[in-house]
């Protein structure tokens, strides 16, 4: 999958009121405690998902699942990876 370029416009993160350049930022270096205190826009919360550590990522991956309608059985690809394969994901993830 192809992304188009982000200008410096459409990237918009404050993490605790500070602007950002998440591209500054080394992957993995932000914690669940900055990531919580962290206000973006899309393209900034796309941006930024690589950045986190491991506890943020699985904190916004949980999130993200808590907030998409599972079904009990999936039909889809999308609905499978949702409701089978993120949260085995995220619970071996967890054990580590």
């Amino acid at each position: 999958m192809k992304f188009k370029n982000k200008s410096c416009d459409e990237v918009h993160v404050e993490i605790n009121g500070e602007r950002v350049d998440v591209n500054s930022l080394e992957e993995g270096s932000v914690t669940l405690e900055r990531y919580k205190n962290t206000r973006a826009n899309s393209d900034g919360f796309e941006a930024l998902y690589p950045k986190l550590n491991d506890e943020a990522l699985i904190h916004a991956a949980k999130n993200h699942i808590r907030n998409i309608p599972i079904k009990r059985n999936p039909v889809t690809y999308e609905e499978s990876l949702a409701a089978c394969i993120a949260p085995e994901l995220i619970k071996r993830l967890e054990l580590k």
